[in-house]
């Protein structure tokens, strides 16, 4: 008697992202140790990322890298895109070199750090005091009493300019109120943290605002420094207090610091991606982080950057934390999706793009813009400039259910149900019992013409006319084994997304 089949379902493939710290281990199938070029879309389901749209009609010549983007919001609410390079600052997307503002400033790195302040654009840059623009050109700061700083690590909060001393990376010191260029009058002064650290010395990395506190970072501090009084402006220096420091964890770049709404910001630290919230809630294990799926992966990434290479932006419309390490790889981090384990109560779904460009900006119209080779592009559409964007999954391994987890299993086909409209091939892949390599089977698909088909079946594949069509395929599949592992690639230009994947196999003797 012919032995009937007993189909797996993998219902939710990757929708708790990248696993790769327990990649050599059972995991459950809403995992995936390889997700290239993904995200969870606005159905839930597991999709081939956006593309990057060019919107530079004019290059800038030579095509250096956009290393920096600002959306400067003056006092009247306009709006300009600061666009910067080594060699140029412009404001039109369009024509960046065509519009240059940078005026005197010497302009050979563009990795500045722009910030909205009083209606004007700051910049800063090491080695350089900080910048001012308002409609015209930067210019370099004129004190109107004391001596502005020269380093790059800066920030503006509660009416003021905060900013590393040049000279000292444990002194942070703060403009007059509302004014740029007062760095020694009375609303001016300094606070000095060489006595507030607690694990030895170390450097300020950033400085924000957040939740009513300033907070200053080190590489393996945090500061929380609030004013007791209740002032109106929010933190008034001459009330303000350290109410907490946090030892062992810190930021690495100030460029890696997004605030998610109103209640938390995320950044890098030497353990991971950190949320605020979380070590302030577990300060005695900071190392705890959001990331902890990857991070043996996303610190390689980090110490293998270089200076002055890490790009981060948060979209609310994508509802993504991107985390770019230039010239390496992108890491997406889907906040709208948190989930807990029994360690670890917070962490995102996180994705690994090959999309890495040199800077991000979210606009406040939703936008996402992206620095390219001369030009700045947005996120969009389902090729990267033109070219074909390959996506890859693979499941964790699997025990198929606790019914069959201690029997062999010999697998006859794997089935999926995807949406797409492009024209190419889909490579089914499975491998067994932690062998490293995987067999293949590749899958022709094909955009339907003519009349809309409903409950059409042709070879195990219906198909829907329209935007998306729905194909369930089942392809052959031989193997023999206790745990299996599955996986789909392809490359493609249209929308491609997974909603469920099978396995068929035949259930034998105990293993």
């Amino acid at each position: 008697m012919t032995q009937q089949l007993t189909t797996v379902d993998i219902v939710a493939p990757g929708y708790y992202g990248l696993n790769r710290e327990a990649r050599g281990r059972l995991l459950p199938p809403e995992y995936a140790t390889k997700l290239t070029n993904f995200y969870i879309n606005k159905e839930g389901l597991l999709s081939s990322r956006l593309g990057q749209l060019d919107q530079t009609t004019t290059a800038i010549t030579s095509v250096p890298v956009v290393e920096s983007l600002h959306e400067y919001v003056d006092s009247s609410g306009n709006v300009e895109m600061i666009v910067a390079w080594d060699g140029g600052i412009g404001n039109d997307i369009d024509d960046p070199e065509g519009n240059d503002i940078s005026g005197s400033l010497t302009d050979t790195s563009g990795t500045w750090l722009f910030k909205n302040f009083n209606g004007k654009c700051l910049a800063f840059q090491a080695g350089q005091k900080l910048a001012i623009y308002t409609s015209s050109t930067f210019a370099t700061v004129s004190e109107s009493s004391g001596t502005a700083s020269t380093s790059g690590v800066a920030g503006v909060a509660f009416g003021r300019v905060w900013q590393v001393d040049g000279s000292d990376g444990s002194n942070v010191l703060y403009s007059g109120l509302l004014d740029e260029a007062d760095w020694g009058g009375a609303g001016s002064g300094s606070i000095d943290l060489s006595n507030v650290w607690l694990d030895g010395e170390d450097n300020v990395t950033a400085i924000v605002g957040f939740n009513g506190a300033l907070v200053i970072f080190g590489r393996k501090h945090i500061v929380f420094i609030v004013d007791g009084s209740g002032s109106e402006l929010g933190l008034n220096p001459v009330n303000a207090y350290v109410a907490d420091v946090i030892s062992g964890t810190g930021c690495v770049d100030q460029k890696t610091i997004q605030s998610v709404g109103e209640t938390e910001m995320l950044f890098l630290s030497t353990h991971g991606v950190q949320s605020i919230q979380r070590v302030i809630q577990e300060k005695s294990n900071p190392t705890d982080t959001v990331s902890q799926a990857v991070t043996t992966d996303l610190v390689a990434a980090y110490r293998a950057a270089s200076d002055g290479t890490i790009r981060s932006t948060y979209s609310d419309e994508e509802g993504l934390y991107i985390l770019t390490f230039v010239g390496n790889k992108t890491y997406a981090f889907d906040v709208r999706r948190p989930y807990g384990t029994q360690m670890n109560p917070k962490l995102f779904p996180i994705f690994e793009w090959d999309l890495v460009p040199g800077s991000w900006s979210a606009r406040q119209n939703g936008n996402l813009l992206m620095g390219g080779a001369g030009n700045v592009y947005k996120y969009s559409g389902f090729t990267d400039d033109g070219t074909k964007i390959a996506v890859d999954y693979e499941s964790p391994w699997l025990e198929l259910g606790e019914d069959f987890a201690n029997r062999l299993k010999i697998l006859k086909k794997i089935g999926a149900i995807i949406f797409t409209s492009m024209n190419g091939n889909v490579v089914y892949k499975w491998s067994t019992d932690f062998n490293t390599g995987f067999n293949t089977y590749t899958k022709a698909f094909e955009v339907p013409t003519g009349t809309p088909e409903y409950g059409v079946a042709k070879w195990n594949e219906d198909e829907w006319s329209g935007a998306l069509n729905l194909a369930i395929t089942r392809v052959p599949a031989r193997d023999k084994g206790q745990y299996f592992k599955v996986g789909l690639s392809s490359t493609t230009d249209k929308s491609f997304a997974i909603q469920q994947i099978e396995l068929l196999a035949k259930v034998g003797r105990l293993a």
